[in-house]
């Protein structure tokens, strides 16, 4: 495993992770709505309790909610494990500025000189910074096994 690549990765797609929480929130309130009991009326029931030509499928939709919820949980967690590292990296002094370059580069797609300007360095040195915050974030994130990658 490339742990540096898995890293950028964790950061390029962090717009789209936030994205997907909302996307699994319309898909639960979509399903809470469809299995959610309607008003019943004796007319429109034929003799089992079932709407005719309309099949319960009450099950399959409450798996489907089961699984958008923990596609949901998951990504969460895996932001607020996102989150607290870029803050964790930037409460080192030396490193205050990793997390500014890391969003700035990965999650916002910021061009050098912009981050450049912003940041108050050289372009040279922005690119320089991105190398080690970026090692920083993989050892924060992938442990021991990024550490004998690097």
């Amino acid at each position: 495993m490339n742990c540096i690549r898995e890293a950028e990765n964790y950061l390029r797609y962090y717009r789209e992770l936030h994205q997907s929480i909302e996307h699994a929130d319309y898909m639960i309130s979509k399903l809470v709505n469809k299995t959610a009991p309607k008003e019943i009326s004796a007319v429109s029931m034929d003799v089992t309790g079932v709407r005719a030509g309309k099949p319960c499928n009450t099950l399959n939709q409450l798996y489907q909610l089961q699984m958008w919820q923990e596609m949901k949980d998951r990504t969460l967690v895996e932001i607020e494990k996102i989150d607290n590292i870029l803050i964790s990296i930037s409460n080192d002094p030396e490193c205050e500025k990793y997390k500014d370059v890391l969003s700035m580069w990965y999650v916002k797609k910021a061009i050098k000189e912009d981050i450049a300007y912003e940041l108050g360095y050289s372009e040279r040195n922005v690119y320089y910074l991105k190398e080690k915050a970026i090692r920083k974030f993989s050892v924060a994130l992938f442990g021991i096994q990024a550490l004998q990658a690097i």
